[in-house]
């Protein structure tokens, strides 16, 4: 009779768990994850969870990148200029008054890629933005041979170097262009760039 018991609330115990969320759920090709302007696609509960999940980080990371704790002095003689030291892996924009109103993380060139066999550092030195595209921008080379890697917002400054947004590890990680958060690669490239007359002054 305890064993009748004990298997009844086993069974009771695992429909129970089957439809609770898992935090770890493998979501299927059917169903959109990612997170793009405030919208979620997908299971609502596991979506809503990862909606606040993803506005929790960005608060963190705004906290951690308020302007008193940037990596860059609070004003410069040049104006409207995007100063990129990918020694400190991050990025500062400055006014038309040459004040620092926003900066973040970036993640520039490695010294060695594997995958083109040479050396991919960003070119350093100072580069006038000649062009800029949206959110829907991609590589022509890169993935070797097939090309098509997301570039969001890229704005080009020399070649086919531009900068970008995309993931930005602790290091850096690139071909060759500069990677920023999409979120601030949007805001660069629909509020602070212009095309002919912006400028990014790059260093390692």
């Amino acid at each position: 009779m305890l064993k009748k018991y004990l298997v009844l609330g086993l069974v009771s115990s695992l429909v129970a768990l089957s439809y609770v969320p898992s935090a770890n759920a493998i979501y299927g090709k059917n169903q959109d994850y990612e997170y793009s302007n405030g919208m979620v696609k997908g299971n609502k509960v596991n979506g809503m969870a990862w909606k606040g999940f993803v506005q929790a980080k960005q608060r963190k990371y705004e906290i951690n990148h308020t302007l008193d704790k940037a990596p860059f002095p609070k004003s410069i003689d040049s104006a409207n200029v995007i100063k990129v030291n990918l020694g400190k892996l991050a990025w500062g924009a400055y006014d038309d008054k040459g004040n620092l109103v926003k900066w973040g993380d970036a993640s520039g060139g490695k010294n060695f890629c594997d995958d083109i066999g040479q050396a991919c550092k960003t070119v350093t030195g100072t580069y006038t933005i000649y062009k800029k595209q949206g959110s829907a921008c991609k590589s022509n080379r890169f993935p070797v041979g097939k090309g098509g890697a997301p570039m969001p917002y890229c704005m080009h400054f020399q070649g086919g170097y531009a900068l970008h947004g995309g993931n930005v590890p602790d290091f850096n990680a690139s071909h060759g262009c500069i990677r920023v958060p999409v979120r601030e690669a949007q805001w660069l490239n629909q509020n602070f760039v212009t095309v002919g007359k912006t400028r990014i002054s790059i260093s390692y």
